[in-house]
């Protein structure tokens, strides 16, 4: 069975580090042929919470070794210094941001099976059909653009 190293969402930050994360998570596999769990809700949560682009990371992300993707939504807090700090909680709607970054993400022409992960609040059982719907309708808008790009 192939395993899938998920990229985390993080609170905080090592002092200092000879890689990036993408370039951790690219090396391992490379290394070891697992493959890469993209948490789209991750890679919003912690941006935010250090400060870089979101956008960046999804764009230099090694979509080729992606066999799943992950959405979620954040609950929202402040630091002890009073800043902005998301939290990975699972446990509230998608957030239209982390929609746009799977939207990018899928524009790279990279498809694969999406989790929508809803661990708390959970809501009424429609509420996780339309996340579901939306999901596939963004799939399928893609793959509508990739097809019409081949045939041109």
């Amino acid at each position: 069975m192939r395993m899938l190293l998920e990229n985390p969402s993080t609170y905080i930050a090592f002092g200092a580090t000879s890689m990036t994360e993408i370039e951790f998570l690219s090396a391992v596999a490379q290394r070891t042929g697992c493959g890469l769990l993209l948490d789209v809700n991750n890679v919003h949560v912690s941006a935010v919470n250090h400060g870089f682009s979101a956008a960046t990371y999804i764009d230099a992300f090694p979509l080729e070794h992606v066999g799943e993707f992950h959405l979620a939504g954040f609950a929202e807090d402040r630091d002890s210094e009073g800043q902005r700090l998301l939290i990975d909680d699972h446990g509230r709607p998608i957030a239209d941001t982390v929609w746009d970054l799977y939207r990018r993400a899928l524009s790279r022409q990279r498809f694969a099976p999406t989790l929508i992960e809803w661990d708390n609040n959970i809501p009424a059982f429609s509420t996780l059909v339309r996340e579901v719907e939306r999901a596939r309708a963004l799939i399928l808008a893609q793959i509508g653009e990739t097809a019409a790009m081949q045939a041109a």
